[in-house]
């Protein structure tokens, strides 16, 4: 059986959110602890907002967090690994611009995907129901849809003095072809090449493709038969 896990878990406070909690607490206000255990407030600064980027390096850190969390009555051991962890996160993913401390850290774990046979099976048997409505849309859209029907010849409005013209095109495969009401055979390729008399002046030929569900697709050319009306 398919299994996700779906983990939340909420640190209310990073390493330098607790140390600004508790001193300001204690009423003290961050210059005063700075002039009191002589560190500039600037790094101080940087430690309660996360920013590890800021300080001079990693012995004048540690030094700094040892003098601030000793002022304010902190176990500067459990400190140090907070920041050692914090620090070591931020070094990784400082490049990436996703580092911030001065915000409560917040981890989602991975969500994980369990293959199982029953999974298997189950993928299995919905590709088969969307292969077989796939199918069946095609067919149906094969029985609503008219027929493809191209004319070649003759073109529409032609004019000429002789008292026949060849009809030709192509259908489309599995469709029947009428010409004037009259059934037209086709070749393999349902191609067709009929000739048609033709009458003194105006003829309208109808070109009618059909399928067996009653879809049809007509065509009409006109064409002339000079000199020799009345």
């Amino acid at each position: 059986m398919a299994g996700f896990s779906y983990k939340k878990i909420s640190n209310p406070l990073s390493l330098g959110q607790e140390l600004s909690e508790r001193r300001k607490k204690l009423g003290l206000e961050l210059a005063d602890v700075a002039h009191q255990i002589n560190v500039s407030v600037k790094y101080l600064e940087a430690i309660e907002e996360g920013r590890y980027d800021q300080l001079p390096g990693e012995v004048y850190a540690k030094n700094f967090l040892r003098s601030y969390t000793k002022y304010i009555g902190c176990d500067y051991y459990d400190f140090l690994k907070r920041y050692q962890s914090e620090h070591t996160v931020y070094k990784k993913t400082k490049l990436r611009g996703v580092a911030d401390f001065s915000k409560p850290v917040e981890r989602i774990s991975k969500m994980h995907l369990i293959v199982t046979p029953r999974l298997i099976r189950t993928f299995i048997v919905l590709l088969l129901v969307m292969s077989c409505f796939g199918y069946l849309g095609i067919k149906v859209k094969a029985i609503v849809t008219p027929p493809e029907l191209v004319v070649a010849t003759p073109e529409d409005n032609l004019k000429t003095d002789k008292n026949f013209i060849e009809v030709a095109g192509q259908i489309e495969a599995e469709s029947t072809l009428e010409i004037n009401g009259q059934q037209v055979l086709t070749d393999q390729d349902s191609r067709f090449n009929e000739t048609i008399d033709l009458k003194p002046g105006v003829n309208i030929i109808e070109i009618t493709a059909k399928k067996r569900h009653g879809q049809q697709t007509k065509v009409y050319r006109q064409v002339v038969l000079l000199g020799q009306e009345g």
